[in-house]
């Protein structure tokens, strides 16, 4: 399982250390209609797979792109080996308002989706239309005293795909998305690996905790992502 995860990991940190492309608005994810917004019942429940853990920011389930920089909401400079990543399971009312949220989004003619994945023609509803969660953690940085940590750079989590599908079967031409959602309301959809029974994510900068949904997906399963640059948050 260590094994596992190290190369999943290492997939998505060479991935962030080529961003060099620019993270492009919402024209290039596909504006399809969403014909039912779904939610996988385990989330919320004690059904769901997705076990609080808190470890360090560079550990066998997370890791650090290289030249990333840790600040507490005080502007104290922290370092790296003193930050921890807290993942946690949301709440069914957290996962229902985040769908709610990404649904009228994606009706919107702002533009309020970024597509950090470097992907083109991304799809965001599932092979019959639905905009389909099937699983929502919240992920966050902290301090050893529990004081909220930001950063400036990319920071990647990975969990075992059985977790984040709780129950839920990809159909061919399907795969995992995921998704998380600014300050300013913004969504970002961010680089996803799924390679050895495991899915890891990139997050790009954020303060505090975010608020990270999965999606199913019409498209091809990546092990290895397009460069993309990381919008600020």
């Amino acid at each position: 399982m260590k094994k596992k995860v190290a190369i999943v990991l290492s997939v998505i940190l060479a991935c962030s250390m080529g961003m060099t492309a620019m993270a492009a608005p919402s024209p290039s994810i596909q504006k399809e209609p969403v014909a039912q917004v779904v939610v996988n019942p385990t989330v919320g429940t004690a059904g769901n797979n997705v076990a609080v853990q808190a470890t360090s920011v560079s550990s066998e389930k997370s890791a650090v792109l290289p030249g990333t920089t840790f600040k507490t909401v005080g502007g104290q400079v922290v370092d790296p080996a003193a930050v921890a990543m807290v993942v946690a399971p949301a709440t069914a009312s957290q996962a229902q308002a985040a769908a709610a949220s990404l649904a009228a989004a994606l009706a919107s003619r702002k533009t309020q989706v970024i597509n950090f994945t470097g992907r083109n023609a991304l799809s965001l509803t599932d092979r019959y239309g639905n905009l389909n969660v099937v699983n929502n953690v919240t992920v966050g940085l902290t301090t050893a005293a529990g004081e909220a940590v930001a950063h400036s750079g990319s920071v990647s989590a990975a969990f075992a795909l059985a977790e984040i599908l709780g129950g839920t079967t990809l159909a061919e031409g399907e795969t995992i998305q995921a998704l998380y959602q600014r300050a300013d309301g913004t969504w970002v959809a961010v680089p996803v690996v799924i390679k050895n029974g495991m899915v890891a994510i990139a997050l790009p900068a954020f303060g505090g905790a975010v608020n990270v949904t999965f999606i199913v997906a019409k498209g091809a399963s990546l092990e290895a992502v397009p460069a993309a640059t990381s919008p600020r948050t």
